[in-house]
């Protein structure tokens, strides 16, 4: 959904304001900011890519995934590597 959208986190109170710098110029980023961020780059950036197994070591394979999507080590096997793309 492209428009206007809150995120999900509450906006913080800003932890020190100071008047007396003589920058003028404060900033505070806080999950809020970037998370609002983030959400609009996702809505206007078609995000495409992979995420190889053995970029990670092996580390993304069936065994390790089955936890989330059951089934994966009975329908492929335990230990096969998992090559992801979005």
């Amino acid at each position: 959904m492209i428009g206007e959208e809150e995120p999900t986190d509450k906006i913080p109170e800003m932890p020190l304001h100071s008047s007396t710098h003589v920058e003028k110029f404060q900033t505070y980023l806080s999950s809020y900011v970037i998370n609002g961020f983030c959400n609009s780059m996702l809505e206007v950036i078609d995000v495409k890519g992979w995420i190889r197994s053995s970029m990670l070591h092996d580390l993304l394979t069936t065994t390790t995934l089955d936890a989330l999507l059951p089934g994966m080590i009975k329908y492929y096997g335990a230990g096969q590597p998992v090559d992801v793309y979005f």
